[in-house]
């Protein structure tokens, strides 16, 4: 019966592990030490949701903690922690730039403004202990988030982790020791900052939305028709004609948008989803001036949004570029170009500027990643999105 449990402990044991064979010794099996972590503490963060997409600068972290090598730590547990929110990709832009010593909150926030970012991410590091494989590898992160502008602490967050060194278990008829991680760092840093993620993911707007595409003042009304209005379109049309009607038998909009209610804001008002469109316009190369062209298409949007259905609606134009030039060239031009459709949407139809946020993505959000004229002309586009 003993031999029976060991043996089923052993299947049990060897399926998630590494399995060394010995027909003299004792086998042995290995398993990789996992990362144990706390609670992730949030003690502060905003109320509501965020609709506009944003960018953010990464200050290195401060590593509290007496040490002889800050620097190469403060680089090293950066670049860890920013790689894994770069996979998460939480943020329109964010940037890192190594290399600059902690000076105080104020210094770092006015170097996220000098960048144009939209928030810092300011890291630091009150205790860690490194154990290599030979004992126990612990870190403690508080990352603290800061509106660049205003210098308004929007969260903070804490969590603890640790691989714990452990003696072998002898089983009589194989031992289990448990292998320690040669970049325990790494692996705890790591699943702290996807953990971390978790809570600002459902606070951003999601990074992987896929609007409709327009080319067509059609497709642009088509696409931002509501459901009651396309309801309304279909029992007119004959037999054979209604059962095409919406996203199917739109050129270029892809998928409708939802007129469905989303979740309500916290005194119980429903907030309309979160909807948006990628619009065709053309612009002269480097240049951030409307192509006339492009005209009509800015007409059937101007002619939406004043219209009963989207009145008083906030939207936010972001302008998007290829892959051509510098990150910094393109987001000084993509917001250029914004700028340019939101003047437009003000002189010609209107529309009050405080409806219209205009920001620049530059070519970090290309909606193809082909090289041909064709594809770079799609990704040179401009992105409408209601944030309210």
């Amino acid at each position: 019966m003993k031999k029976t449990l060991l043996f089923s402990m052993l299947l049990i044991v060897s399926a998630c592990s590494h399995v060394d064979l010995s027909l003299t010794d004792q086998t042995k099996i290995y398993t990789d030490a996992p990362v144990r972590k706390s609670a992730l503490q949030v003690s502060i963060h905003p109320r509501g949701k965020q609709y506009t997409p944003l960018t953010a600068y990464f200050h290195p972290f401060v590593i509290q903690q007496e040490n002889s090598d800050h620097a190469a730590l403060s680089a090293s547990f950066t670049r860890i922690f920013f790689n894994a929110w770069t996979e998460e990709r939480l943020f329109s832009t964010m940037e890192l730039a190594p290399g600059y010593g902690y000076q105080g909150l104020s210094s770092a926030l006015e170097t996220a403004r000098r960048r144009g970012a939209d928030l810092l991410v300011l890291g630091s590091v009150p205790y860690f202990y490194d154990g290599t494989t030979l004992d126990d590898s612990a870190v403690t992160i508080q990352v603290n988030i800061y509106a660049a502008g205003s210098g308004t602490l929007l969260w903070t967050m804490l969590q603890s982790g640790r691989i714990e060194q452990r003696n072998p278990d002898d089983y009589v008829y194989f031992v289990h020791e448990t292998r320690m991680s040669d970049s325990p760092f790494n692996m705890i840093i790591r699943s702290i900052a996807k953990d971390m993620a978790t809570p600002l993911k459902a606070w951003l707007p999601d990074p992987n939305a896929n609007y409709p595409y327009a080319s067509t003042p059609e497709a642009v009304k088509s696409s931002l028709m509501p459901d009651s209005a396309q309801d309304a379109q279909g029992e007119n049309l004959p037999p054979e004609q209604s059962s095409t009607t919406g996203a199917a038998a739109r050129p270029d909009a892809g998928s409708a948008i939802p007129g469905a209610k989303s979740e309500a804001d916290e005194d119980g008002t429903p907030r309309p989803e979160v909807a948006g469109l990628d619009l065709n316009i053309q612009f002269d190369f480097d240049k951030a001036t409307v192509k006339p062209e492009s005209n009509a298409v800015l007409d059937a949007l101007g002619e939406t949004l004043k219209s009963p259905d989207y009145a008083g609606r906030k939207i936010l134009v972001g302008g998007h570029t290829d892959a051509a030039g510098s990150i910094q060239y393109n987001l000084t031009l993509s917001r250029q170009r914004a700028e340019a459709v939101k003047a437009y949407l003000v002189n010609k139809w209107n529309v009050a500027p405080e409806r219209i946020e205009a920001v620049g993505f530059g070519k970090s959000r290309p909606l193809t990643s082909g090289t041909t004229a064709k594809d770079q002309q799609r990704n040179r586009r401009v992105e409408i999105r209601f944030a309210d």
